[in-house]
């Protein structure tokens, strides 16, 4: 039996998006809360985007930044 593939979808609604040189700022205003992304965070963070499986955005993480992982 065939596993269904996982597509990852980060939540948009109520999210303020500032994209920087080597960082990405989320403001939540729903939970009043800021996070900063570094830049491996980020790429993770935009292949969610309930289209690009886990595995997928496994090999454009690996090519992006150059690491190595089993997926």
């Amino acid at each position: 039996m065939m596993r269904a593939a996982r597509l990852p979808l980060s939540r948009t609604d109520n999210l303020v998006i500032r994209e920087l040189d080597d960082e990405t700022l989320v403001y939540d205003m729903e939970r009043d809360e800021a996070h900063c992304l570094n830049q491996t965070a980020a790429l993770v963070w935009q292949q969610c985007d309930g289209k690009t499986t886990a595995a997928q955005a496994a090999r454009i993480l690996e090519n992006q930044v150059g690491c190595e992982g089993r997926y």
